[in-house]
Order: structure tokens, then sequence, then C-alpha cells
């Protein structure tokens, strides 16, 4: 079973998570790689655990996207290929958290997998 996320791109990251706190009441926490985790029902954030996420605008990220948490992101990444997917990057490791890597499914939607560090 996969878990799914969500990504929304910012040109500005305090005043993104300012809008979505004052608007919907959502809580959030900095992380020192400049990315802020989500918690869209206001409780504190539980880094293992978050909704999502406001990242900074990028190349992949232009608008909202996906996190679908997979066990393996080697093994989807093989089937996303096989299934006529496309590669965006290579896996990335993310701080002490996890991987990620982008991806286009076969109708151009960009989706990032993600792959939790078991500790």
């Amino acid at each position: 079973m996969t878990r799914v996320k969500f990504e929304l791109p910012a040109d500005d990251l305090n005043r993104a998570t300012a809008f979505y706190r004052d608007v919907f009441g959502w809580s959030a926490q900095q992380l020192p790689f400049g990315y802020v985790l989500v918690d869209t029902d206001g409780d504190p954030v539980d880094p293992a655990d978050s909704d999502g996420g406001i990242s900074p605008r990028t190349e992949f990220v232009q608008g909202p996207v996906l996190i679908i948490e997979v066990p393996s992101i080697d093994e989807v990444a093989r089937k996303v290929a096989q299934a006529g997917g496309t590669l965006l990057n290579a896996k990335e490791r993310v701080g002490d958290f996890g991987f990620s890597q982008y991806v286009k499914d076969s109708e151009g939607s960009v989706l990032c997998l993600w792959e939790s560090l078991q500790g």
C-alpha cells in the first residue's frame, strides 16, 4: 500500500507558509535545507508523519505535486519507465528523512516518489 502526500511550490517560502497558516490554519515546520513540512489539521508537525510540504519552485516542481510513498524508489522507478513514464532526475537523499525522485506519469503529470529511511 502507498501513502499519498502533496508538495506545493513557492517563490517565497515564508510568504507561502503564512498564507496556508492564515487561510487554512495549517501548522508548519521549516527544515534546515529550505523546505517546509505542513500538517493540515493544525496540530504540531510530526516530521515522520506530515501531510505534505512547501518547496522552492524548481525545474520539476512548477505546480502542485503528489508525493507517493513507496517501499523502494528503485523498483518503482523501473515500473514508471516500463509503463511509459519518464524519470526526471536521479534518486536523491533528503537529509535524515529519506530519498526522493521526480517522475512524469504516462500523461505528463509530475509525481514525487518518496522512500523513507527506516530507523
